[in-house]
């Protein structure tokens, strides 16, 4: 079978001009990659919950494992809603139902690892909500400061860049963060994790809470974890290391302790 076709999630607040890097890299080696606007960021109005994103997930990924093996790569948020969407998207059960490919491999990237009946916030409140999140109950949206984008998303990179990257994120849904996982694909799929230490010390330390708890909690296919130091962003700050790291995770077979 051909090279598997990379499926890149962006995050909250993020759009899919935050993985151009790294589709030019992949796309130097042979590689395709989609990289889906997922509606829950930047829709006028705001989605009430992430169910768009879960729907589109699910119909860009179904569409090509017709024909092609296919790595999904999460990043942040979208760690949730693409562990809901790949429900029998993995490749024995796509194989089972006579398609050609299927989802081979899982790619956290400092992202939400979490067991079904998963909800970040109970609805109507902003509860587990960093203070930099702004939200508002009237909008429907969640939002962050210009200030405080280098610490919650670009800490290793220079404040002219990081200026002209806040001038690209939207407004979030806030329903999304009240939604509730109903599947967790790494139960199911082979998973790598890249855990970014030169991240938030909160979110570093959250994050490998994530994974250790993924793991202690029943079945699963995390087998790989990578860590890098980066900020929370190294699609950005070290998109040729990403685009290497993925592309030698996705040919990588399964390979569980």
């Amino acid at each position: 079978m051909a090279k598997p076709v990379f499926v890149l999630l962006h995050g909250a607040w993020h759009s899919p001009s935050c993985w151009g890097r790294v589709i030019a890299e992949l796309e130097k080696a042979g590689y395709e990659a989609v990289a889906p606007a997922l509606p829950s960021s930047g829709s006028t109005p705001p989605t009430p919950d992430w169910s768009k994103d879960v729907e589109l997930i699910r119909q860009t990924v179904s569409a090509l494992v017709k024909e092609n093996d296919v790595v999904v790569v999460t990043h942040s948020f979208s760690g949730m809603t693409g562990g809901t969407a790949l429900e029998g998207l993995d490749k024995e059960t796509c194989i089972s139902q006579g398609l050609r490919g299927g989802v081979v491999r899982l790619v956290y990237m400092t992202a939400f690892i979490v067991p079904e009946g998963f909800q970040h916030s109970p609805e109507g409140t902003r509860d587990n909500m960093l203070p930099e999140m702004v939200s508002s109950l009237n909008d429907g949206t969640v939002t962050v400061k210009p200030e405080d984008v280098k610490g919650m998303f670009y800490q290793d990179l220079d404040d002219d860049t990081v200026a002209e990257l806040a001038k690209e994120l939207r407004p979030q849904s806030l329903g999304a963060f009240w939604s509730t996982t109903t599947h967790a694909a790494w139960r199911h799929i082979p998973t790598t994790y890249i855990l970014t230490t030169g991240d938030r010390p909160t979110t570093v330390v959250a994050a490998q809470y994530l994974v250790d708890s993924a793991k202690a909690s029943g079945p699963h296919k995390i087998d790989k974890l990578i860590k890098v130091e980066t900020g929370h962003s190294p699609f950005i700050s070290r998109p040729e290391w990403t685009a290497q790291t993925l592309i030698e995770e996705a040919g990588r077979p399964l390979q569980l302790e």
